[in-house]
């Protein structure tokens, strides 16, 4: 990777720092100043059997449509855990959507969740990941405000960002929830 993309993910990448999970709450430190547009799009609860897993919230640029993600913008998924899972089954986890929704090689998603497992940290309650949608360049991933790694490439950020947001994904209706519009600037 390139000097240049690095710094430009790094810049954007203090804008994770700063985001707030409140919903009410004005954006926050350098979000603040640095991206003021930021629009808190949508929040939903994930489940599984009636239990919370992890709570999941989208900001986007300004220029995104409402009801739907434009991957040539960025775009910031950050999940909220609400248990403890190990990064290997977070990464394991993710490749089986990956592979359930898209139609890839074998050596490529082999080559993803390799990727993810080195990337994925164990989680706790409490413990937030963001992976942040960067043009161009593909997914860098946060652990509570601390940059993780870059995952490259415009196809895994649409796979990754995929279990969420793909028409196929598993749950629509946590799609929508993440994908509506809100009132206002978060």
């Amino acid at each position: 990777m390139k000097r240049a993309p690095q710094l430009a993910l790094a810049a954007f990448g203090l804008l994770i720092v700063a985001i707030g999970w409140a919903r009410a709450e004005p954006l926050p430190g350098v979000l603040a100043t640095t991206m003021p547009d930021a629009l808190f799009r949508g929040t939903a609860t994930v489940r599984w059997l009636g239990i919370p897993l992890y709570d999941a919230a989208l900001w986007v640029d300004p220029a995104m449509r409402p009801d739907s993600l434009d991957y040539s913008l960025p775009f910031v998924l950050r999940l909220r855990y609400a248990r403890s899972f190990s990064g290997e089954t977070i990464a394991n986890t993710s490749r089986d959507e990956i592979a359930r929704m898209r139609v890839v090689s074998a050596e490529q998603l082999t080559e993803w969740h390799a990727r993810m497992r080195d990337t994925f940290p164990d989680v706790s309650a409490g413990t937030e990941i963001a992976g942040m949608n960067v043009p161009g360049v593909g997914v860098s991933f946060f652990r509570d405000g601390v940059f993780l790694a870059d995952l490259p490439g415009g196809e895994f950020a649409r796979a990754f960002f995929g279990i969420w947001f793909d028409p196929l994904a598993r749950d629509a209706t946590l799609r929508q929830k993440l994908l509506s519009a809100s009132d206002g600037r978060r």
